[in-house]
């Protein structure tokens, strides 16, 4: 028998297949949902900077809400990347019953916790929200401390929100998690269109907290129809418990560590004037879009397939799930960080540049914008990297080198925030993410062997240079038509417009005649959704792969 007609060919074959058609259809229903919330999430950023503008209140509300949203984010991500391996290994292992009563256990534990840090944190509010701030002024400060009281409940129902989407991605549901942030984006952008001219900023912290719960509530009947049933009672004596206790700490604290540089970049943005945590703000929103666009649709049915193959002990197939989904991401990445740089100002004015944002808001935005967008596959490509390493149980080495990249992102940003302002705290984050993610690539190769990164890099440079050729083309056609097109709102809408679905086209086109195995990988993944896969390309996609 030939190794092509053995079983193991036969099963590495199957195990492609299926892990193309698993992340070709959750990519597809997570790149629809993320479309419709972050649309919404657009018009609740354009409604912030129509009302509000740039200046002194709205530095306050993005002030007292970094703290609630990162910690929203660490809890959230530290619960998945911990306790997803824990219930997925005993749903695989055939003790289902003893996965959901871990899940209702740690829902009732993660509630308490939070409850318990929410209050505590509200009533140290006056001494905790200027520590983010020093540079602004008397009264916006106190207008911080009273939209951080408004906005820290949120965290309770965010975290939860994170635990039960990380438990319903592993089950394979993608839908209901994915479109639940769109319901809380709608309930936010409902109360701040009713209440703006009544509670002004407020209303926008109300919201965004209701709109927190909603996208919880959401979820709780797909739970229940999944398996789950609550009990208000927290079961310390079950085995998993204790587990993910011990894993989840590193975990946290290197989650919070990296997040101490955005906090650093708030402080010094502070002293940079009024406007600039704001512009940080909007522009670190634009750059997280593509981020939430795509990637999540790649990493999001990513890291259970991983989990799945490190515990079965398929190293072979955590390398070649690893390097497929970095060289995916890198053929969407590359290409949306050269748009975002060369459209930066037009995509700024025609989402905010209206009421009461001016120019000199978008000037500013769109500069902190071009210094993010250089970090675009960086920050996507350490996040899949770090969730690599949790699946291992592995939370040291993420946390060690978060501790690097934060020094250097302190270092560099202060440095650069002297010549070139705002866009200095931006570029300083981006150097630090392209180095935590390097250093992440050499370590993960001493840890599983050989990752075929060589072939990753190459496919990079190939990528960078079709990216390049489009950004060539997209510039002449974006100057042409800014020179004949003016300023007004509509010319903006024609140059973005043009800019998103010429630059596509010109990659994809360029991409074909490059022949980028990228370009025919994706190809083969939405036939693997739609069963339309011709012979053979399962075993050659599996090759590349």
């Amino acid at each position: 028998m030939t190794d092509a007609e053995s079983p193991s060919a036969t099963t590495d074959r199957a195990s492609g297949a299926s892990t193309r058609a698993v992340v070709g259809k959750a990519a597809i229903v997570i790149l629809a949902a993320t479309i419709v919330g972050r649309f919404f999430g657009l018009l609740r950023d354009m409604g912030v900077a129509y009302f509000f503008g740039a200046k002194g209140t709205t530095d306050a509300f993005f002030l007292a809400y970094k703290v609630p949203y990162l910690l929203s984010l660490t809890v959230a991500g530290a619960l998945t990347a911990t306790f997803i391996p824990v219930f997925t290994k005993r749903m695989v292992t055939g003790s289902r019953d003893e996965a959901w009563a871990l899940t209702t256990s740690m829902m009732n534990a993660v509630l308490v916790v939070l409850v318990v840090l929410s209050g505590v944190l509200m009533l140290l509010a006056p001494w905790v929200v200027p520590l983010f701030g020093p540079g602004l002024d008397p009264e916006p400060t106190r207008t911080a401390i009273s939209l951080f009281r408004i906005l820290m409940p949120g965290v309770i129902f965010a975290g939860l929100a994170g635990l039960a989407t990380g438990v319903l991605n592993s089950q394979k549901r993608f839908s209901l998690p994915a479109f639940s942030a769109s319901v809380g984006a709608v309930v936010t952008i409902a109360v701040m269109a009713a209440f703006s001219s009544a509670w002004g900023i407020t209303s926008l912290a109300v919201g965004t907290t209701i709109g927190a719960v909603a996208t919880f509530v959401v979820l709780v009947p797909q739970m229940r129809g999944e398996g789950m049933r609550y009990r208000p009672h927290i079961d310390l004596r079950l085995p998993g418990m204790a587990q993910v206790g011990l894993m989840v700490w590193p975990i946290l604290i290197g989650s919070a560590v990296g997040k101490v540089s955005i906090f650093v970049d708030q402080v010094l943005g502070s002293l940079l004037g009024q406007g600039a945590i704001s512009a940080l703000a909007y522009s670190e929103k634009l750059f997280q879009l593509p981020l939430g666009l795509f990637v999540a649709g790649i990493t999001v049915p990513i890291f259970p397939l991983l989990s799945e193959h490190v515990a079965a002990n398929r190293t072979d197939r955590v390398q070649a799930t690893l390097a497929f989904a970095l060289r995916l991401i890198a053929f969407v990445m590359i290409p949306a960080s050269v748009g975002l740089i060369v459209l930066r100002i037009p995509v700024v004015a025609l989402l905010f540049q209206r009421g009461a944002f001016h120019a000199d808001d978008t000037s500013r935005t769109a500069w902190a914008l071009l210094m993010y967008s250089i970090g675009l596959y960086s920050y996507a490509g350490r996040d899949t990297l770090t969730r690599v390493f949790y699946a291992y149980h592995d939370t040291r080495t993420p946390v060690v080198i978060s501790v690097i990249a934060v020094v250097i992102n302190i270092v560099c940003s202060y440095i650069l925030m002297h010549f070139i302002g705002v866009g200095g705290l931006a570029l300083g984050t981006t150097i630090a993410l392209t180095v935590n993610y390097v250093v992440l690539i050499q370590l993960m190769r001493r840890k599983l062997g050989p990752m075929g990164f060589g072939a990753v890099g190459a496919s990079l440079a190939r990528i960078v240079g079709v990216s390049a050729a489009m950004g060539i083309v997209l510039l002449v056609v974006d100057r042409v038509l800014s020179g004949a097109l003016g300023a007004g709102s509509g010319a903006m809408a024609v140059r973005v417009s043009c800019g998103v679905v010429g630059g596509a086209a010109v990659y994809l086109v360029v991409a074909a005649i490059a022949r980028l195995p990228e370009l025919r990988e994706v190809l083969d993944m939405l036939r693997s959704v739609t069963g339309r896969a011709r012979p053979g390309e399962d075993n050659a996609s599996l090759r590349r792969t």
